[in-house]
Formats: C-alpha cells, structure tokens, sequence
C-alpha cells in the first residue's frame, strides 16, 4: 500500500517506476511504449470530416490556469498536493498508461529537450496529436521532462488559498507535471512548453510567447532585408493571425483595391516558422514544436497559411464543427460551451503543409523585428513604434491585455495583465529574469546595423470606446480607473463604440514599417520613447485619426488613463515580475 506519507516531490517518481517494475514482474502489461495505432484507437469517438480528417473535443475548452500549482521545493509541497499526487499513483496502478516520446526545439541543437508524455490509455488522441505536433525522439533514452495526463476527476482537492479545484501539478526542478480532470490538448502542450522554456533560459536564452517567421523587404532605399519577426500576444489576441499572416492571390487584390498598394512588390521568400513558444538567443531563434496548435476561430482564405493546413486531410481538430456538407468549418454557429458559442476551435496543424515552411526550425538570422500585441479601449493607439529598449522591455513585462475565453471564461474583454504574455507557463526562474535577459539582448543591438525593431499593435481592443470611471482599491489605496462599457451579442462580449484595425490594415502598417516608409511624430505625453505613426502609405490621414485615441478624449483624461495604467502595472509586477532592473520598471513615469 502506497501510503501519503510516502508522497514526496522526489519519492513520486521513485513510486511510480516501483509501480511499473511490480506490474512488470506479475506479467501486467503497465506501459504501452510508443503505439503506433493511437489514431485507429482514437477514430471510434472522434468526428469524421468529409475530407478525411479528425476531431475530438475535450471535456474543458479552455485552460485550467486558476486550477494550476508550481512547486518548487518539498517543504512548499502541501497536504492537497499531496493528496492529488497519491490519486495519481492509486490510478496508475490500476491500469496501464500510454507512454509516447518526443523532442521540443530542433534535435541535436541548443533547444531540444527530450519529453516522454504518460497519458491515460481511454484518451489515445491526446497522446497522438501531442506527438505529432513535435519532433520526434527515440524511447531507448532517458527523457529529460515527463507529463503524467489523466484527465479524469480524482476527487480532486481545492487549492488552500483559492479555493479552486487543485488540476494541473507543476515540478519545475524535478521536470515532470502532473495534469488531472482536463483533456483540453492545450494542458499537455502547455505543460511541457513551461519546462522548456526554463530550459532555455539555463542555456542562455530567454523562452518566449511568441510566433515566429521571415521575409525579405525591400526598403525605402531599394536595398533586401532579411525580416525575422517574432510576434508575442495571449491566446485570443491575434499572435497566429499575425505570425502566420503571409501576402499571396487571396489576399492582394483587397490591398490594391483598399489601399493602392500591391504587397508582392515588397515582400518576398515568406517564410512561416513557428506558432506559439520560442527561444530567443543572441544569434538564433528557435522554433520549439514541429507543428503548429492553432485557434481557427474564424480563419478564411485570406489567412491562407493557416487555412490551408487546417484544411488538409492530415490536420488534428479539436473543438471543430462542421458545415451543411460535413466539411471543416471555422465559423463557430454550431458547437457551444456552457451556454455559449465556442470561440476556441483549435487545429493540430502540420507547418509544411502551410505552403510557406522550409523544414528549417529556426531563423536564418538573429531577431530583428518585435511584436507585442496588447489590446486596449482606451489610451491606445492602434499602432506604435517603441524606441526605447527599458520601454519595449516594460511592455512585454506587463503583457497587457484583454480576456479572451481560450485563456479563461473569467474576465472576457476586460483589461488584464500577464507578465511577458504567458505567466502561468514561466517557473523555475523568474519573469524578471527573463525580461531581464531580453532587455540585454536589445541594449547589445542598439548601436549595430542590425538592431531588433520593436513595434505595439493593438488587435482585438478598439480605439474611442464607451468608457465610465470607476473607483477600485489598490494596495489599500483609491484609484480611479477608465472601465470600457461592454455589451452581449449573441453569447459574444463586445465594447460599445469605438473602431479598431482590421487584419489587412495592420499587416499594411507592419510591411510599410518594415521597408521604413512610416513617418512618425513622438507621443504626446512619452515624447521620444514612443513614436506614433503620423504618415502610413495606403492609409488616409483620416483613417489615422480615427486609430488615434486622442480624437475621443481630451489630452487631461489620457494623461490621468496612462497614470491609472502605470499604477496597476507596478502593482501586477510586484506579484507577477520582482526583481525587474528599475530601468524597466521605472521607464513609462511620468
């Protein structure tokens, strides 16, 4: 009998080896090593596409952030931990587990990690799309990073100080997680992306939410330049839609009709690398899956990378409908979560099959081209170019944004902060020290010919919205703070008022960026710190004063919404980012 005195951090890894050597020896079949007929398997409950594809849908449609722990050391390990870990264990023993292999970052360089998923033999998707979606990895070695997956409820136990059910189990110096009750894709993706973005940054790098992929632009000056653009964002705020955006026949006639401007003559060799995490070193960025898990909430043809390989008979679907003759559908009028329409139908895609992959999983070139995507209602511009590095810095060290339901059903549409865009999947070292590291990177590229850009795009926010002043407390103090007004549109949250880019416009802006044909005018209240684009070829002037905010609200009130701002800023950075250099932190006062 595996008693819970028995549980410990290191001794639960000890037990379950101890669990499959007994099993073992009484003729027990305890691991299933690698099948090979996990799709066959998972076909009789998934849904069938006409074109021959598959899909699955999950008992949560969403993370299970407020339901995750890190534990980094035995004596913060707490009884309701130890209680999950030993109904872990309990379900072990009574059945066999699936064991699938694979490698995250490109094998045989820097960025690999060798990880083995043990995934409850009742959900044979899980481990076959996790597989597929990476690199492969031998069984016959020791992997470095182990996910144990039973999305069953075990009677579960809450979490003492949220009193939210206990799900997803993190150890990040012991490198393995534990994830119960969910069979959401994402938890197993997610957890181990979190290992390895620590990995990377104890080999020198920084482990980032971003996307990843390369073009050539032709400049002002007629010269080539190599672009390798990393775009960082929360799930649901456009990073895919922007990351993986490529210029081809379904789209240019739009540009050429809206904005006299063709982009075919600018751009070339696009190049789509990478989706979701990466790692940035000084001289490389590396892609960390093979494939791609994308949210297809409403792509069409004018996304055709992403289009494309959803659309193809290889892709895994979860949480995807279909239409009237039982083909893929992304349109999300059909399938519903807890009363309301799915707004997170994802695909297990495969990058070849975009039609603009290399079979390269990492730049040709170092980082030159950042993205931060931070939606916003009020104080924002639609486009900026950040020229400050500590202020580039403070931006991903805020990760401001909107809720989305991918990421969570509370707080949908409402302003948030996640530091550098992925606070729950950074443990083992700090956010700051991450952030820390990236500011380094672009203070070394500053004064060379080849310096990282670094750009804010505001997507899914929208600028002039509808907006009262509210009072909260912060730190035991009174703040007032500018709240958007929000309305529900058939089961969806939207802000009354206002306009935001469409897709088209701000790939406009990013490509005219990129060539250096904008011109720009300092912020009114950053000054130097910020530029805001005055002059963007394709675009009327009109249009760029409705991107302004300035156009709705008086110089005084965005000067009062940006001091609200810092003020809730320094006070999530406090809890989710200590330790940052107080260049960073202190770099927006004014």
């Amino acid at each position: 009998m595996i008693s819970i005195d028995d549980i410990s951090i290191e001794n639960f890894l000890h037990l379950f080896e101890k669990i499959i050597e007994e099993k073992e020896k009484c003729n027990i079949t305890a691991i299933q090593n690698n099948p090979d007929d996990l799709l066959e398997r998972a076909k009789s409950y998934g849904t069938s596409f006409k074109n021959s594809s598959y899909g699955w849908s999950s008992n949560i449609w969403h993370r299970s952030a407020a339901g995750s722990v890190v534990v980094e050391k035995e004596e913060d390990l707490k009884p309701e931990h130890k209680k999950l870990m030993l109904s872990v264990l309990e379900h072990i023993l009574a059945r066999p587990m699936i064991a699938v292999d694979a490698t995250l970052g490109p094998p045989k360089t820097i960025a690999a990690v060798h990880c083995r998923l043990y995934c409850d033999p009742q959900f044979p998707d899980i481990a076959y799309r996790w597989k597929n979606l990476n690199f492969p990895a031998s069984s016959n070695e020791r992997p470095q990073v182990l996910l144990f997956c039973i999305p069953h409820y075990l009677n579960n136990p809450n979490i003492t100080e949220t009193n939210e059910m206990l799900k997803v189990l993190r150890f990040p110096n012991h490198d393995y997680t534990l994830v119960t009750v969910s069979s959401y894709q994402g938890e197993c993706k997610k957890g181990f992306l979190t290992h390895w973005i620590t990995n990377i940054y104890n080999k020198g790098g920084t482990g980032e939410h971003a996307s990843l992929k390369e073009f050539t632009i032709k400049k002002i000056d007629g010269q080539n330049k190599r672009v390798v653009m990393a775009t960082w964002g929360l799930t649901g705020s456009g990073k895919s839609t922007h990351g993986l955006y490529v210029f081809n026949m379904n789209n240019i006639d739009s540009y050429v009709n809206n904005f006299g401007i063709n982009p075919s003559e600018f751009v070339s060799e696009q190049v789509l690398k990478n989706d979701d995490i990466i790692a940035v070193f000084k001289d490389r960025v590396y892609c960390s899956e093979s494939g791609s898990w994308t949210k297809t909430e409403d792509i069409d043809e004018r996304q055709i990378g992403i289009y494309r390989a959803a659309m193809n008979p290889e892709a895994l679907h979860e949480n995807t409908e279909w239409d009237k003759n039982g083909n893929v559908s992304f349109e999300g009028k059909i399938l519903q979560y807890q009363g309301k329409p799915n707004q997170n139908a994802r695909t297990v895609l495969r990058m070849e099959d975009t039609g603009y992959y290399d079979n390269i999983p990492y730049s040709s070139e170092p980082l030159n081209m950042a993205i931060f995507i931070s939606p916003g209602y009020n104080s924002d511009f639609a486009w900026l170019k950040i020229n400050n590095s500590a202020f580039a810095a403070k931006v991903l060290a805020d990760g401001r944004t909107t809720g989305h339901p991918a990421q969570s059903l509370k707080g949908v549409g409402e302003e948030k902060y996640e530091t550098r865009y992925c606070l729950p999947f950074t443990m083992g070292v700090s956010n700051a020290a991450h952030v820390n590291r990236f500011f380094s990177f672009l203070k070394e590229r500053e004064k060379t010919d080849n310096p990282i850009e670094v750009y804010q795009i505001n997507t899914t926010g929208r600028v002039g919205t509808k907006f009262n002043w509210v009072n909260i407390q912060i730190n035991g103090e009174k703040l007032e703070i500018p709240k958007t007004v929000f309305v529900e549109k058939k089961g969806k949250i939207k802000p009354i008022g206002g306009t935001g880019p469409s897709i088209e416009e701000t790939e406009l802006f990013l490509m005219q960026a990129s060539r250096g044909v904008v011109k720009y005018e300092p912020h009114p209240i950053w000054g130097e710190k910020i530029l805001v684009p005055v002059e963007v070829p394709g675009l009327t002037k009109e249009r760029l004063q409705e991107l302004n905010p300035y156009t709705y609200h008086s110089y005084s009130d965005i000067e009062k919404m940006l001091k609200a701002q810092i003020v809730m800023s320094k006070y999530y950075l406090s809890q989710q980012c200590p330790g940052l250099n107080p260049e960073i932190e202190k770099v927006m006062d004014f």
